[in-house]
């Protein structure tokens, strides 16, 4: 990437608009298509284990022709018996538009400031926090080794059929 392209990409980022937060959400698709190249094919609840990384656990949620919302998350130990799922990130991807939002983390949701037809600055800024985060977030992951594909997933089990749409 050129010097002004960055510069350009960060004057953008500086200023949190709903255009620059749309380039968020195009980011966050391209991270999402490298941890998830073969979602299509994959079922619906996956963990990947990476040595010397906590597993990462991912749940589809809802699969649809222009949409697919997914969870991903942590669980860490409470005790013994109990676990807390952290960051517990409920991300929607828009296959369409090669974007992908967080929806929701944990059971609060990231994203706590209603949207009032005043003043939208308030909800434009809590998406940008939350989506930034899962920036970050996915790309700690993928820099793990985490990866949620096809040849890995044959290599553990035996076969799989699951009839999806295409994630790309």
């Amino acid at each position: 990437m050129t010097l002004v392209k960055q510069k350009a990409i960060n004057k953008l980022l500086d200023q949190r608009s709903f255009a620059s937060l749309m380039a968020v959400y195009e980011r966050n698709y391209r991270l999402l298509a490298q941890l998830l190249p073969d979602l299509d094919q994959l079922p619906d609840a996956l963990t990947s284990r990476v040595a010397g990384s906590l597993d990462l656990h991912l749940e589809v949620l809802e699969r649809c022709k222009y949409t697919t919302s997914l969870r991903l998350t942590y669980y860490f130990p409470v005790n013994d018996d109990e676990h807390v799922a952290d960051p517990d990130l409920t991300i929607k991807i828009y296959h369409d538009a090669c974007q992908a939002e967080a929806m929701a983390c944990r059971d609060r949701g990231f994203m706590p400031v209603e949207h009032h037809s005043g003043n939208k600055q308030p909800f434009i800024d809590c998406r940008w926090e939350s989506n930034l985060f899962v920036e970050k977030w996915l790309r700690y992951s993928i820099d793990q080794g985490h990866i949620f594909s096809q040849e890995r997933y044959d290599r553990n089990h035996v076969s799989i059929s699951n009839t999806c749409v295409n994630f790309i």
